[in-house]
This record gives C-alpha cells, structure tokens and sequence, in this order.
C-alpha cells in the first residue's frame, strides 16, 4: 500500500465503522426481542392494567434507546471527523513526525517524514533511522536517542541525511518520551528541514574565513609597505637636515621655506608610518596572554605622561580596575592614546581626567571620563576610523590613528568601545571587556 493512499482508507475505514455500529443496534434489537418472548408466559397470568403499564414502560425506554443510539451515533461521527482532521494533520503537517522504538527503528511516520526522507511510508515501517543519516551524523543520532530514553527528558539535535533520503540535507531533531499501549518505551520525534539555515551559515563561514584571509594579507601588506617606506623617508629627513646646516648660508628665505617644509611633511609621514605600523601589529603580534591587573597598567601610562600632565596642571583620578586577560603591552598602548587624547583636547578649566569601573564576574566596563572640548556625536563613527579627523592639523598634532588603533586592540580580545560627549562638556570612553579569553 503506498503512503498516499490512505487518505481513501479512511473514507472506506468510516464506511466499515457506521456498519458495524448499524449491526450493533439490530443485534440489541435481536437480543431484546427474544427476552420479551421468553416472558409472554409470565406476562399472560399479569391483569389487564399491569399489562397495559408495562407495555408503556417498554415503550418510554425504547424511546429513551433509540434517543440513546442517536447520540451514541452523532458521538461516533463526530469522533470519526476528528481522527479525519487529526489525521490530516498530522500527515500533512509542515515537520515530519516519526515514532521510534528502543532499537531507533520505525514505528510510525507521517507523509512529510516519507517525503523528507524521500521513501514511501510503507517501506519506511521497520527500518533503522540511521539508514536515512550521513555517516557522520549516526553518532550524534544515536547519543540523541541514548539520551532521551535513558533521562526519559526531551532532547534536540541535528543530523545531515545520506544519499539514500535522495534529499542530502539537514534536519533537526526533537523528540520528547513517550510509552505505548504495552508500556513499551517511544520516542515522538519531530524532524525540521534546516537546510537553508545550514547551507547559509557555510557559506557566511567560508565569507568569513575569506575576509579574516583578506584581513591578514592587508594587515601583512601594511606592515611590510610601512617599514620599507621607513628607509626612504629616513634619508628624505637626513638630506634636509644637511641642506639646512650646510647649504643655509647659499639660500636664500624662499629656499630655506621650502627645506623646512620638506622637513615638517618628512616628519608627518613618519609620524603616519610608525602609527600605521602599530596598527597592523596590533592583529599581528602574537604575544602569549597572562593576567593584567589594568590599574597597575594604567598608572604605568601615568607615569610615563607625568611630564605632560605636570606641564598642563592635569589632575588624573584612577580608581579600582580589574585584572583581565590580555596583553600588556597592548593594554598600555590602549589606556595611553585614550589618556594622551584627553590631554590633548584638553578645556580652558583645569584638565581632569576620571578612570573608573563596573564589573561582573564575566566582563568589565572601563570609563575614561574628561572635561575637554568634547565633540558631536554625529561625528562618532568617524573617530575610531583610521586616519580621519575632527580637526585640522594647525589646531591639532596627530595622525588620526590613535583611537582606531584603541578599537582595534578591544576588538581583538571580543570588547567594544564607544564613546559620548557633547561639544564643550567633555567626553566618556567606554571600553568594555571580557575578564577571560577562552
């Protein structure tokens, strides 16, 4: 019999159901009628008057019987309309739907479940599951099933169907508990086409795979572009100097502009190629993780920024920071272009800077608080980018590197930075970090 034929089985199936209940009835009707002549003698010794009141009494119940069986037969419609729809729908539904047994073999399926596995259900009744599995998903199949009639809890997996399900494709598996009339232990387990999901994220991994490929030869290239740019530019700025100290005296104020000129670009190129270079290493650097306490890191910057800080009559405040794990090195270059930043675009007030936290045992929230200058956040996505800046250069020194080598370093270890300030109420970074790299 094929699976698709058994919507028409029904119909036949209800047909053979209202006969026999027809053939009930005259059976009962048989039975009755044969007690009542089994007891006419009795009845002809009885009055006139008892006769007259038994003969109603009959009369009201076999009313009240035929009544009975009326409903008794709407009842029995009903239920056989019932099991129609349950029926269609559990055959017709959008998941595939199996019952399995202890051996992981087939009890039961519905109409999905044979198309997904690409058999009619017919053949599909008796057969191990894991014929319709990958090889390589057959373990997982079979811990999933292990699983649920030992713990008796529902269970979910995911599983890649072979060739022989002529569908080649993923579906996930729930299936929850369950025992049969005979106590025998089920598994009703739902089957869901994932296919889609599965084929989208290959392919977002491959992308991925091909953008971290792409990243690391731009990274490379950077890196090797910005050291050997370095040997050029070092005999540009020595050049310079020696038309400056020896040639002064033949040139005249023009040419001497022009020497210093030449010297002040030489001087910004190196400045762009060294932070360009600490760009790319921030990727690169493989140095190993260890755990850093970041106040003993950020007082270290301190330290190193006492002459600037001291020269502006700064006032830096730096409480309780956690111990992540990290790089040092990387650390410090991160705390010291935030801080150096908030020196730089310091207010007319007295410069303070405020460094604080909020942890939980997971991540840490790091605030690097100032009352500089400030500036709009609708130019927010601009400071973390390379290069770009608010600013002109006669206002400001830098390269514009400094911030989009700060995210940069969060982002290695999984944080984030963002940042919020207002223009003339001073700027909050927020750098938010894992307490442990896995």
């Amino acid at each position: 019999m094929k699976a698709g034929a058994e919507p028409h089985n029904n119909k036949n199936w209800d047909r053979r159901t209202m006969n026999d209940c027809d053939l009930r009835i005259a059976e009962l009707r048989r039975q009755a009628e044969e007690t009542l002549k089994s007891e006419t003698l009795s009845m002809e010794k009885m009055p006139v008057e008892d006769v007259r009141k038994l003969v109603e009494e009959l009369r009201i119940h076999q009313v009240e019987l035929e009544i009975q069986n009326e409903e008794l037969r709407s009842t029995q419609m009903a239920l056989e309309q019932s099991r129609k729809e349950y029926s269609d729908l559990y055959d017709f539904a959008p998941v595939g739907y199996l019952t399995l047994n202890e051996d992981g073999r087939i009890v039961k399926a519905n109409l999905t479940a044979a198309k997904q596995l690409g058999m009619e259900r017919s053949i599909l009744i008796g057969k191990p599951f894991n014929l319709y599995s990958a090889e390589n998903s057959r373990e997982e199949l079979h811990l999933h099933l292990r699983n649920v009639f030992k713990t008796k809890q529902p269970h979910t997996c995911e599983i890649k169907l072979n060739g022989r399900s002529r569908t080649n494709s993923y579906v996930q598996l729930d299936s929850t508990h369950a025992l049969d009339s005979d106590g025998q232990s089920l598994t009703r387990t739902t089957m869901t086409d994932i296919s889609d999901r599965k084929l989208a994220e290959e392919e977002l991994k491959a992308m991925a795979g091909r953008l971290e490929n792409s990243n690391h030869e731009l990274e490379q290239f950077a890196f090797i572009a910005s050291h050997d740019l370095q040997e050029p530019l070092r005999k540009i700025q020595t050049f310079g100097n020696i038309l400056g100290t020896k040639c002064s005296d033949k040139l005249d104020e023009q040419g001497k502009d022009y020497i210093l000129r030449m010297q002040n670009s030489a001087k910004r190129m190196a400045e762009l190629i060294r932070d360009l270079l600490k760009y790319s290493r921030v990727a690169t650097r493989t140095d190993p993780l260890d755990t850093v306490d970041l106040r003993e890191a950020v007082m270290e910057v301190v330290s190193d920024l006492e002459p600037r800080i001291h020269r502006l009559g700064a006032n830096v405040e730096v409480f309780e920071l956690p111990a992540i794990t990290a790089e040092k090195s990387q650390m410090r270059q991160l705390f010291q272009n935030i801080i150096s930043n908030a020196l730089k675009f310091h207010g007319e007030e007295q410069a303070r800077i405020k460094i604080h936290s909020q942890c939980t045992d997971y991540d840490c929230r790091i605030f690097v608080e100032d009352n500089g200058i400030g500036f709009d956040e609708t130019f927010l996505d601009r400071i973390f980018v390379p290069f770009q800046r608010l600013h002109g250069r006669s206002a400001y020194e830098g390269t514009g590197m400094g911030l989009a080598i700060c995210r940069k370093i969060v982002e290695r270890y999984g944080g984030s930075i963002i940042a919020k300030s207002k223009p003339g109420k001073g700027s909050t970074f927020i750098i938010s970090l894992p307490v442990k790299q896995d």
